[in-house]
């Protein structure tokens, strides 16, 4: 009886300990991924506008912010990162499906109220790209009374700037058309009258138009500082983390890193090599993060 009794007594420690380490394996490889001892960290993107993230014939994600990304993360090997294909990013984001978003995000307000931001990756001003010969529109109101469409992706900063627009001035609509577009194709439907504007980074203008031969067709018009400050009041990039402890600590070592490549030039050389000029934050914007 004895001898049972000791049996059964080892039979339930290894079931226990094996149950354990069974419970403990799931749990380190949903927050570890291959390797013991490294977090894997899920990042989600739409896979566009070019340049900014691209997808190639082979599914292959890439582009200026998830090249910038990859550097962030090489400074990090306490993680190792997964990038997906995600039509809504965000919504992922807030369920947990995901750790990070890029998708070239903007400063908005309500998103600041459910995400957390990192440190600038990117900073640059805006134009109206207009036909050339076109007269350069004067502000907001000027594009609503002309009733020009307006090509915007879905959920942008611009893009909810102007619905902002329209909701404030109901009798002065900016005439919005939704497309995801990448940069040729958008251009393109300007010179070809099927839109008549869009507003994107100058550097970007500067940068593609010549590359797609439209440098006698497209030119950039400045945007006065008041509408700029209203379509984007912070005209940088940022990455997206979500709001809880989890998003808290990444962020922070994100950040840590951002700064390191900012530092040792790596961010200049792709911003430059993108845009073919250094579109880095000001020092002082990485003194501290927007929420």
């Amino acid at each position: 009886m004895k001898k049972k009794a000791v049996k059964r007594i080892i039979v339930s420690a290894l079931t226990a300990a094996l149950t354990l380490g069974s419970l403990t394996g799931c749990q380190s490889a949903k927050s570890s991924g291959a390797s013991a001892g490294v977090t894997k960290v899920t990042v989600a993107t739409k896979g566009s506008p070019a340049p900014y993230m691209t997808v190639d014939e082979n599914n292959e994600i890439g582009g200026s912010d998830i090249e910038i990304l990859k550097a962030v993360f090489e400074r990090l090997p306490q993680y190792e990162i997964e990038i997906v294909k995600a039509d809504d990013p965000l919504t992922g984001l807030t369920s947990g499906l995901y750790d990070v978003a890029v998708n070239n995000y903007a400063w908005q307000e309500e998103r600041g109220e459910l995400y957390y931001f990192s440190l600038p990756y990117k900073t640059g001003y805006d134009v109206y790209i207009q036909r050339s010969g076109d007269e350069p529109l004067t502000g907001l109101q000027d594009l609503a009374d002309r009733g020009y469409k307006t090509e915007v992706s879905a959920g942008s900063n611009k893009a909810l700037a102007l619905e902002h627009w329209n909701a404030q001035n109901p009798e002065h609509p900016i005439d919005i058309v939704y497309a995801e577009s990448d940069f040729q194709i958008k251009f393109q439907n300007i010179v070809d009258g099927k839109t008549d504007v869009a507003i994107d980074d100058g550097p970007i203008l500067d940068t593609l138009i010549g590359q797609f031969g439209l440098e006698n067709d497209l030119v950039g018009n400045p945007i006065d500082a008041q509408t700029q400050e209203f379509i984007s009041p912070h005209n940088s990039s940022y990455f997206l983390f979500p709001k809880d402890d989890g998003g808290a600590a990444l962020r922070e070592d994100v950040d840590e890193a951002l700064k390191e490549i900012y530092e040792d030039g790596t961010l200049s050389e792709i911003l430059t090599r993108y845009f073919g000029v250094d579109a880095s934050p000001a020092p002082e914007d990485l003194e501290t993060t927007l929420n």
